[in-house]
Formats: C-alpha cells, sequence, structure tokens
C-alpha cells in the first residue's frame, strides 16, 4: 500500500506541480483584477475619514498617514504594473 501512494507522489512531482499548496491543486485560477484597485482605494478612503476623529496625539494620525502613503503607493505601483505586463 505505501508503494503506491509514493509512486503517485513521484508521477505528480514529475508531472509538474508545485506541492500541496499549489493554487491548481485546491481549485483557485481567479486574479481580482479591478476588484484590488476599487478595494485598495476604498480602504484609502476608510484611513482618510479616520484621520477625521479626535486624537489625543499624533502617532495614531503618523501612523494613519504612513499607512496611506504605503496603501496608495502599492496601488500605483500595481496599476503601472498591470499597463507593462504584456510588453515583457
Amino acid at each position: 500500500m505505501s508503494g503506491d501512494s509514493e509512486s503517485h507522489g513521484a508521477v505528480e512531482h514529475a508531472s509538474g506541480h508545485d506541492g500541496p499548496g499549489a493554487p491548481e491543486r485546491w481549485g483557485w485560477h481567479h486574479e481580482f483584477r479591478s476588484g484590488r484597485q476599487i478595494g485598495g482605494w476604498l480602504s484609502f478612503l476608510v484611513l482618510l475619514a479616520l484621520l477625521t476623529t479626535t486624537h489625543y496625539n499624533n502617532a495614531g494620525s503618523l501612523a494613519i498617514i504612513l499607512m496611506m502613503i504605503v496603501l496608495a503607493g502599492g496601488l500605483i505601483w500595481d496599476r503601472q504594473r498591470r499597463k507593462t505586463a504584456y510588453r515583457r
């Protein structure tokens, strides 16, 4: 019995699967094309709205602003990467 499972694993490995965590093995074949951008910019707006609340010190505001900068930078980078992806 154990010989069968070992040979099955060898066949799977030889066929090019990346292992048990490969997305094809559990049915994930989708990219969030526009949903990633929409969700990211909605998150940016929520963080912007959080800046209007009362803060006892500026540490909270600083953290929110830094997160907004990182989020906006990532979204802009993703948009530029997707625009030039066909050129590679």
